[in-house]
């Protein structure tokens, strides 16, 4: 009696302890689960708070406000730049780039060559002495056939690349073959989100060698201008160190480094603003040397904010 009471006792301690593992593993899987999740929210979290110093999400579409300076100057603005994020190495600085060119139409139509209507000062796309300039123009051909247009997107997408890698903003003021912004409307944006304006272009100066890389300086008779007295100093300063920087990296650069041009980025702009010519159309624009670019591009970025 006493054995048979014996193990019908330690039957029960046997399957209370039982009870008591099994209970313990579905807590300890249950708060293992919780924990889990808890992880899964904070890292969304922590990812949705990625936000640019004004307040802008990675990916975030950005139009021309009606508000901004300067704004009632543009007349093709129906497109929208696009901002992109470093995930690590954050430096705090937007870089507006801006692929030349590639807005569908933006031939036929014009607009103010400065915002205080008056002539234009030097020749270019648009001659001197004309009050308007072409909104957008559909840029040159190279020596093989292939648009500039093009080959500004290419190389504007391997700099947002490469500055995301060394932890800058980028704001991609054209993104794709067509944006339907005109080149006041991309400086005005730029001037109201990114910290420098600068625009990839080639010179299509009928030339049969390659003359290099050189930026748009700012002509004297355009100083007095409110926006363009206020940013010369840096628009130049800037200029001269993308030059410095792809100089560095084995660019030919043409011998007088800049050429003084009246161009509506810059009559518009109050931030630092360059129009930067990566050779013309005899220069080679493969994958290879467009990256070699990039990297004196970067170089002169860092450079100018003290990255060095």
């Amino acid at each position: 009696m006493r054995k048979h009471l014996h193990f019908k006792i330690n039957k029960a301690l046997c399957f209370a302890f039982i009870l008591a593992v099994a209970f313990s593993f579905a807590n300890c899987n249950q708060t293992n689960a919780s924990q889990t999740q808890q992880n899964i929210e904070s890292n969304k979290e922590k990812t949705d708070e990625l936000k640019s110093k004004n307040g802008y999400s990675d990916g975030a579409e950005i139009g021309l406000s009606s508000k901004w300076k300067y704004s009632e100057f543009s007349e093709i603005n129906s497109g929208k730049a696009k901002m992109y994020l470093a995930k690590s190495n954050r430096k705090n600085k937007i870089i507006g780039i801006n692929a030349g060119h590639g807005t569908n139409g933006g031939s036929s139509v014009k607009t103010y060559c400065h915002p205080d209507k008056t002539a234009k000062l030097t020749g270019g796309t648009t001659s001197k002495g004309s009050t308007k300039a072409v909104a957008v123009s559909s840029g040159m051909t190279f020596k093989d056939g292939i648009k500039e247009s093009d080959i500004t997107l290419k190389a504007a997408q391997l700099l947002k690349d490469s500055l995301l890698a060394n932890g800058y903003d980028v704001l991609m003021l054209r993104d794709g073959d067509d944006v339907q912004l005109d080149n006041v409307a991309r400086t005005v944006i730029c001037n109201n989100v990114a910290d420098c304006h600068i625009a990839l272009h080639w010179d299509g100066d009928g030339l049969d060698y390659d003359k290099g890389c050189f930026y748009m300086s700012v002509p004297d008779g355009l100083k007095y201008l409110d926006t363009v007295k206020a940013s010369w100093k840096q628009s130049e300063a800037l200029g001269e160190c993308l030059i410095n920087g792809l100089a560095d990296s084995g660019m030919k650069i043409w011998k007088s480094r800049s050429l003084d041009m009246d161009l509506t980025q810059t009559s518009y702009s109050y931030i630092p603003s360059v129009d930067i010519e990566l050779g013309n159309q005899c220069s080679d624009h493969s994958e290879k040397q467009l990256k070699k670019q990039v990297e004196g591009l970067v170089k002169g970025i860092n450079s100018f904010y003290g990255f060095e």
